[in-house]
């Protein structure tokens, strides 16, 4: 006859803790997700990581662009011709003339040479190591009557390169010909992690391009 003790020990021994076999599983799925979770927040990190690299050079090369498009479209002003030096003007460095009083006001004099601050100026992109002596590379921005003051416009770049545009179009080697200027700038965005890691982001170039026109060219012809 089962008495209703026998009941309560049936059912307690129902009730027992998980087996061996059921904890390694539970184990062994924890781990999995552990391992999943991690690589993936390893690659949202580095992907992190790169964005902010490429909006940090990004924006460089930008304020670069815009104060060397600013000053290479006022070039020639006041003179008889383009305002670039064609001698001192390749395809890594750009000299720029202009007269930039020319223009006579009641509260400005004026004169009819190149010889105040910021009339003759010349960009290039120069090597330099820095404290830790790791050798970059910056674009710079020389002001010729200041004596020959340099500033840095933006640094880590790999490559400035300055194309003259004729005005029918073509491409040529002498800066005094010019009717347009076309500025490319290349960035390389560093490698983040390590090969063969979750997450890596291998070295990338970002290139920046502006075309600028001579408006001044127009005016002096």
């Amino acid at each position: 006859m089962q008495t209703v003790s026998d009941r309560k020990d049936r059912g307690r021994r129902g009730e027992a803790g998980f087996s061996l076999v059921e904890l390694l599983v539970a184990i062994g799925v924890t781990l999995v997700i552990m391992v999943v979770a991690t690589r993936l927040l390893a690659m949202s990190m580095f992907v992190r990581q790169r964005e902010n690299q490429r909006a940090e050079a990004v924006a460089d090369v930008q304020r670069a662009l815009q104060a060397m498009s600013r000053e290479i479209s006022n070039a020639g002003l006041g003179l008889s011709n383009n305002g670039l030096v064609a001698d001192d003007s390749d395809d890594t460095s750009i000299r720029i003339r202009s007269n930039l009083n020319a223009i006579c006001t009641t509260n400005l004099a004026c004169d009819s040479d190149t010889a105040d601050a910021g009339e003759d100026v010349v960009y290039a992109i120069i090597s330099d190591t820095d404290d830790t002596g790791v050798v970059q590379r910056l674009i710079t921005r020389q002001d010729i009557n200041s004596g020959n003051a340099i500033s840095q416009l933006a640094n880590r770049i790999d490559n400035l390169q300055f194309v003259y545009v004729k005005p029918d179009g073509t491409t040529t080697l002498n800066a005094s010909q010019a009717q347009k200027v076309k500025i490319t700038v290349t960035v390389t965005l560093r490698a983040v992690g390590k090969s063969g890691q979750p997450g890596y982001q291998p070295p990338s170039q970002t290139e920046l391009v502006s075309e600028v026109v001579l408006r001044n060219l127009l005016l002096n012809n």
